[in-house]
């Protein structure tokens, strides 16, 4: 794997949320709102299918009871609203409010140019490239955390 271990990608993985929150700092200071509530608020509004607490901790990896604060407060604020799922009672989704719009607005504008600034220096065909690496890495994880390692591939 060319030194590439599994410790060396947690770490990384660890940076880039860093960088991230770093970059959302600005906005979570004027709206004095924590990254993770901020977090919740960018999630809900660029996964609209997937809008529940439960979505948002298995999707970001967060544990349940640091999620249901940052949302109770954010319902509190006057961010979001829970509704009743119509053919599933017991799941609530989770609805932006027009006052978290231009959060939102803000949110997104800093993801954009964080994206930008992490492929700084890279090429096309380079981002390409990587697209289809991190493509192929989803598709093993996947597998792996169907099979374990029932089915492991020889092309390593």
């Amino acid at each position: 794997m060319n030194g590439m271990t599994a410790s060396k990608m947690f770490y990384s993985a660890n940076r880039v949320m860093e960088a991230y929150h770093n970059v959302l700092r600005p906005l979570c200071k004027k709206t004095g709102l924590p990254p993770m509530a901020v977090d919740i608020l960018m999630f809900i509004s660029n996964n609209p299918d997937n809008n529940t607490a439960r979505d948002i901790c298995l999707m970001r990896g967060l544990k349940s009871g640091i999620v249901s604060v940052h949302i109770e407060r954010l319902v509190n604020e006057g961010l979001l609203t829970r509704e009743t799922v119509p053919n599933d009672r017991r799941k609530t989704r989770l609805v932006l409010t027009p006052a978290a719009a231009d959060i939102v607005k803000e949110g997104r504008e800093l993801q954009i140019r964080f994206g930008h600034r992490l492929l700084k220096g890279i090429s096309h065909a380079d981002i390409e490239v990587f697209r289809k690496c991190l493509s192929a890495i989803g598709e093993n994880i996947e597998d792996m955390r169907k099979n374990g390692f029932e089915k492991e591939s020889e092309d390593i």
